[in-house]
């Protein structure tokens, strides 16, 4: 049923087609015109130190539905704990996040939910890294929990091709 509910809730939200977003100052912004796969919140410190804030909440989508409309938004690249090169696209004029991709999914961009225009139609249902959040952050209990990086596979379900699932940590 949370499943049922997810997608009713992302369906709603991409009525508003094309969905947009933009950086503080307005000199980068972009479009969407596809719903994303899967809404997390991630608590890892990268994210932390990325938003300069207590975790990261973001979406993925298939890239081509990604079109940049205003500005040329720059990126910096680093490597993740996983190996894997993450390049994060930023507005050279007021520093703010927008987008980020992956190597591991290069057919997916991480869309940071604070950029939308409307960040209220996107429902978070699950939560990555969470073993470092902070301690007075609490979670809802009907959301997905993941001590690490989280298993979308049951979010790409219709479109496997597009998604690495993390690789299993031997303990």
């Amino acid at each position: 049923m949370a499943h049922l509910k997810k997608w009713l809730t992302l369906e709603i939200a991409m009525l508003r087609k094309p969905v947009k977003g933009r950086c503080q100052c307005g000199a980068c912004a972009y479009t969407l015109d596809s719903k994303p796969y899967i809404a997390y919140t991630c608590h890892c410190s990268e994210c932390k130190k990325l938003t300069a804030s207590a975790f990261l909440s973001c979406m993925q989508v298939a890239s081509e539905s990604l079109k940049n409309t205003r500005g040329s938004p720059i990126n910096r690249e680093r490597i993740a704990d996983s190996g894997h090169v993450v390049r994060t696209w930023f507005c050279s004029a007021c520093g703010s996040t927008l987008f980020a991709e992956n190597s591991a999914r290069p057919r997916i961009r991480t869309v940071h939910i604070g950029s939308l225009e409307h960040p209220e139609d996107v429902e978070v249902t699950a939560h990555i890294w969470v073993k470092n959040k902070l301690p007075w952050i609490n979670l809802p209990r009907n959301h997905r929990i993941f001590d690490e990086a989280g298993d979308w596979t049951e979010d790409y379900a219709q479109d496997l091709s597009r998604y690495q699932p993390p690789e299993i940590r031997s303990p």
